[in-house]
């Protein structure tokens, strides 16, 4: 039975996910069939590199390829860190706010000047906590968030949490995969995904809730193969924990806490499935409502709330109409109305005119658009925040609009984006032959459940970026075979 919805999982999950691929494909502003054509000789070459060079370092005592591979992390985190200082960026929108609003927080740790961004925009509530922390570590160096050397500060931070999920990424790629061929992919996946350089210098919640997720798979890949009852009642309250402080950070972690649930029952006997998921859901849920009361106990002021707040039906609204991003002048009627209960209301009122206009096939054409705007950009956005550098220097000829690099990096993202979601639908289609439930489900479960979460909630590509090193694993694991299939057989 747990093969058999493995296999229907991953049918269907093959199935949404070419849907949204092809689409991308057709829908790209600029040339799509040339972006995938680029895609398709980037793949060639990395399936060459993974299939007669990589596996040379298979001879290598696992010992040496440790020590090879922490000297080749050390020179990328360092080379990410120089390219983040020269990317650095004037704080723009949230990212500005959260960043002015921080020596708020190190003067005393209440808010008491920007307690009511903070009661409107509670999900940025675990970021400003993240670098309240950071800036009164390296505060000792006299450094303060509101200076240019606080900004170089906040892209250190930036770079470790990169840095720290690419170094997950190849501890999970040893855990699958076994071969030290499989951990070097998955690094030279890594590298060449530009978007971490390019989102080096914005240490706002989507980078800085990268490693979590990845912390989640690499515990639930120990707990899998776990005998020993209490190691795996830690592990669970492990995940937990790390779902938590990732969804602290960044709202769209809590859909991995479902993930896990669906994963224990496709793995697990019901018994203990239903045993473990009870760990897992009270932990979280626990660690969820100590933080509320927290906040509710004199941290924020929540009596403007009804005031000045605004209720959840607010980014479904957003979600529902136009290309599903912000949308002020829905924003700017919520806020014309007296009280959080007029809000709801209205807003319930315009997400069911939206849905209800729209007849099944558009309702489809709406759907894909969402989410080719979510999945299907290899920039993620990081135009956006690169627009207002701080210094100019030789990295601008490539990220600035209009420069004589710029083109070509948007095709290479673009392209490199293609081969990702190449990889993924065509390990998506291997799992519906071998229906083994295991991490790499996981990873689709959970990248299927923030598809669906986006679907209704407000999106924009960046809203998927903290899920990326989940598709870099996936591509990693099916790359890795192909290239042994046509190296030693499909018996390996």
């Amino acid at each position: 039975m747990q093969k058999q919805l493995t296999r229907i999982f991953s049918a269907g999950f093959a199935l949404v996910w070419g849907w949204v691929f092809l689409n991308s494909v057709l829908r790209w502003q600029h040339n799509g069939l040339a972006a995938l054509a680029a895609g398709a000789v980037l793949g060639a070459v990395l399936f060459a590199l993974a299939r007669f060079a990589l596996p040379l370092l298979d001879q290598l005592p696992r010992r040496r390829f440790r020590l090879l591979l922490g000297a080749v992390l050390a020179v990328y985190g360092l080379v990410l860190g120089w390219l983040g200082f020269l990317l650095a960026e004037v704080p723009i929108m949230d990212m500005s706010t959260v960043l002015q609003s921080l020596p708020d927080f190190l003067d005393d740790g209440v808010p008491q000047v920007w307690g009511a961004y903070y009661v409107i925009c509670n999900n940025n509530l675990g970021l400003a906590l993240l670098l309240t922390g950071w800036y009164k570590l390296v505060g000792l160096f006299g450094i303060t968030p509101d200076t240019e050397a606080g900004i170089y500060a906040g892209i250190v931070l930036n770079v470790l949490a990169i840095w720290l999920a690419v170094l997950l990424v190849c501890l999970l790629a040893r855990r699958i995969l076994h071969h030290n061929s499989g951990v070097a992919l998955a690094f030279v996946l890594c590298a060449g995904f530009l978007p971490f350089v390019l989102w080096a210098p914005c240490f706002y919640s989507d980078t800085l809730s990268l490693p979590f997720g990845l912390l989640v798979l690499l515990c639930w890949n120990y707990y899998r193969s776990e005998k020993r009852r209490p190691v795996r009642i830690a592990l669970l309250a492990a995940m937990g924990a790390a779902a938590f402080v990732g969804y602290a950070v960044k709202g769209s972690v809590a859909v991995m806490v479902l993930a896990l649930v669906i994963q224990l029952f496709l793995e697990k006997k019901p018994r203990q499935a239903l045993a473990g998921a009870l760990v897992l859901v009270l932990v979280f849920v626990g660690l969820n409502a100590g933080y509320k009361a927290w906040q509710h106990g004199g941290l924020l002021d929540f009596s403007v709330e009804d005031e000045i707040g605004f209720p959840i039906e607010l980014w479904f609204a957003y979600g529902s109409t136009g290309d599903g991003d912000y949308n002020d002048p829905l924003c700017q009627a919520a806020k014309e109305l007296p009280t959080m209960a007029d809000r709801r209301q209205m807003l319930r009122e315009f997400i069911i005119q939206e849905y209800s206009s729209r007849g099944p096939l558009e309702q489809l054409d709406f759907m894909t658009r969402k989410a080719v705007i979510t999945w299907g950009d290899g920039m993620y956005d990081a135009q956006e925040f690169l627009a207002t550098p701080l210094k100019a220097n030789w990295t601008h000829r490539f990220i600035l609009e209009g420069q004589p690099g710029y083109m070509p990096m948007v095709y290479y993202c673009q392209a490199y984006q293609f081969l990702l979601m190449g990889l993924v639908l065509a390990g998506a289609v291997g799992a519906v032959r071998r229906a083994r439930p295991g991490t790499l489900t996981l990873a689709r479960v959970s990248v299927f459940g923030l598809m669906l979460f986006l679907s209704f909630w407000e999106t924009k590509a960046r809203y998927s970026f903290n899920f990326t090193p989940l598709l870099i694993l996936l591509a990693t694991a099916t790359l890795w075979r192909l290239a042994r299939q046509r190296r030693i057989g499909r018996k390996d």
